[in-house]
């Protein structure tokens, strides 16, 4: 399904307005609606995905489950998502974005209605595993997508794109659920209603993408295999895939740090407080990206690599110290450089991928983002136990820290013949 190389115009990767779009072989060329509607589904799986962080708490409290427990609920989100990604990160370079956009979706609405009938902690856990698994179909499919449906071909808009809806959506789904646990009635219920309507549009927009396959073959034993990484990208995504790590791993230190000390140390038990937290961070990592569209995609990572450890240094200061202001400086940092890690790298990738096997390679590029998420947060959970807190903050702090380094001392990452990253100052498409 390798398209035509489109026309080059002063900046790289975008094609002249009035051009039309070269036809992708496995996939008729779709329209600007393609692509909307591909960015809203993809937004909505992520919104429900990012949705319990405050109602943890509420679950806790409701059916008397430890701490330990918790970090099962957050460990199997992950392994759900890993799951997918690893299994079937290649699915959609073989069947196509639509079919795999719309599975995504139907199970969300799963996920979703589990929670709606939960009445206890195994339920809690059936319900994540499902969110995950969701969030791992969809999230290398909607990148891909959104790659291959930007309507003049524009990959620096597309990746762009995802790391906003990342951002936004990670950050949206916490704050609503937070402010209607806190002033509306049925906290445990409500808002995965108001997400079950979202997920219902989501589904009527996977279903009107046009997206027709036309016969590509399907590689012998591509079904049965884990996703790779073609040798000639490999460079390319050592640089990206360890970006992702640490910038996943940054929002994943900051996710599990936050409630605990807004609850113990600042004693702020409003859910709504705990939400609007979670949004400023991801609002960040939202904003930073598009402050910084002119740098090229390896001055990206730097520059969020560089805001690693000054980030953790604000966070894990906060929690030794139990004072406020570190930890809103800790927050604002710590989501710019996710944002940053996060729109560099995915930048990478798109220029470096071969396109009929884009979404692989995007699959692998999650698992090191999503393995970044959930390995430190479970680490800090089960080492605070042991340690306290404090301790488990700073030693995992410090590791995430250290796997910033390779990232600063990198001038400029390596990217596969014929694959230009864009220079710096000059970015195709803007902000748009």
């Amino acid at each position: 399904m390798a398209p035509a190389s489109p026309p080059r115009s002063g900046a790289a990767g975008a094609v002249p307005a009035g051009a039309s779009r070269p036809a992708a072989s496995g996939f008729a060329s779709p329209s600007a609606l393609e692509y909307d509607l591909t960015a809203f589904a993809f937004f909505a799986i992520i919104t429900g995905g990012g949705l319990p962080t405050p109602l943890y708490v509420i679950y806790q409290k409701a059916w008397g489950f430890s701490s330990g427990i918790l970090t099962v609920v957050f460990a199997v989100y992950a392994a759900g998502l890993l799951l997918m990604l690893l299994v079937f990160g290649h699915l959609s370079d073989r069947i196509g974005r639509r079919p795999v956009l719309v599975l995504s979706v139907l199970v969300a609405l799963g996920s979703t209605v589990v929670f709606l009938l939960a009445s206890s902690v195994a339920w809690l856990i059936v319900a994540r595993f499902l969110s995950g698994m969701s969030v791992g179909l969809c999230a290398n499919t909607a990148s891909a997508a959104l790659t291959e449906f930007e309507p003049r071909q524009d990959r620096n808009r597309a990746a762009l794109t995802v790391a906003v809806i990342t951002a936004v959506g990670v950050g949206i789904g916490p704050l609503y659920a937070g402010v209607l646990a806190q002033y509306a009635p049925d906290p445990l219920t409500l808002s995965f209603w108001v997400l079950l309507g979202l997920l219902l549009a989501a589904l009527a927009a996977a279903l009107a993408i046009h997206d027709p396959r036309r016969g590509a073959p399907e590689p012998p034993g591509s079904a049965h295999r884990f996703v790779q990484v073609p040798p000639e990208v490999r460079p390319t995504f050592a640089v990206a895939g360890l970006a992702a790590f640490i910038g996943f791993a940054l929002a994943g230190i900051f996710s599990g740090l936050a409630p605990s000390f807004l609850a113990v140390d600042l004693k702020i038990t409003n859910h709504a407080v705990s939400g609007a937290t979670v949004l400023l961070a991801f609002g960040s990592a939202a904003l930073a990206p598009l402050l910084l569209h002119r740098r090229a995609h390896h001055q990206m990572m730097r520059i969020g690599a560089a805001l690693v450890p000054a980030g953790l240094i604000a966070l894990v200061f906060a929690v030794w110290s139990g004072l406020e202001l570190p930890f809103l400086v800790g927050t604002v940092v710590c989501g710019a450089g996710f944002g940053l890690c996060l729109r560099g790298g995915l930048g990478l990738l798109n220029r470096a991928a071969p396109p009929d096997q884009r979404a692989e390679v995007l699959s692998a590029f999650y698992v090191a983002a999503y393995l970044g998420l959930s390995v430190p947060v479970v680490g800090i959970g089960v080492l605070a136990n042991v340690v306290g807190l404090p301790l488990a903050a700073l030693v995992f702090g410090t590791l995430i820290a250290g796997l910033a380094v390779p990232i600063l001392l990198t001038k400029e990452a390596p990217l596969p013949p014929g694959a230009r990253d864009p220079p710096e100052g000059r970015a195709p498409g803007g902000p748009t």
